[in-house]
């Protein structure tokens, strides 16, 4: 999660993050005790959520893009050998922010598993003054 290791840059922008996972509460609570996240993150086991952003589950061919096997190259070449995945992997996620009054200002649906926003564009975005509002 490399929005946790900038926490303190978001904060400093007044952002709260909140991060939301289909996993169990259980489950959960077993990730971020085990990778030390101090971030706020919920449960939402029935995906509505997901379902409400329009967050999408895809198949293997979606998943299999070029550009995930690039990232999953990087790992291999650096010691990592990927694990089998243990939860949904078809299930797209995406980044969203929003202005103190509610307003929906940004939205990233996830185009595939690799497919996020930089740390350095979401900062860019929380710092408009518009998200203030």
């Amino acid at each position: 999660m490399q929005v946790q290791n900038h926490l303190a840059a978001f904060e400093e922008l007044g952002c709260r993050v909140v991060a939301i996972s289909f996993v169990t509460p259980q489950r959960l609570q077993s990730y971020l005790e085990r990778r030390s996240l101090s971030m706020t993150c919920l449960s939402d086991p029935s995906r509505k959520a997901y379902r409400a952003f329009g967050l999408e589950r895809v198949g293997w061919w979606r998943l299999l893009r070029p550009q995930a096997w690039g990232v999953y190259l990087r790992l291999i070449l650096r010691g990592q050998l990927p694990r089998r995945p243990q939860e949904d992997v078809h299930q797209l996620g995406g980044d969203f922010l929003f202005a103190a009054s509610g307003r929906l200002v940004y939205a990233y649906r996830s185009e595939g598993p690799t497919d996020r926003p930089t740390v350095d564009q979401l900062l860019e975005v929380a710092a408009d003054p518009a998200l203030r509002e």
